[in-house]
């Protein structure tokens, strides 16, 4: 290890732990919530009307 390093290790330990903290509080407040995310529902293309019979 260099020396005067230190400084930038604890650093990033703390800058690391407030991202940990961040991340795990938005996920648990969303799982809170009921709404665990969007609603996404996929419906399959309906076939087209027929055409008008010509007269």
């Amino acid at each position: 290890m260099a020396d005067n390093s230190g400084g930038m290790g604890l650093m990033g330990v703390i800058i690391g732990a407030v991202i940990v903290i961040a991340v795990g509080f938005f996920v648990f407040r969303g799982m809170d919530s009921g709404d665990a995310g969007p609603d996404i529902s996929i419906e399959a293309p309906s076939a087209p009307a027929p055409a008008a019979p010509a007269k």
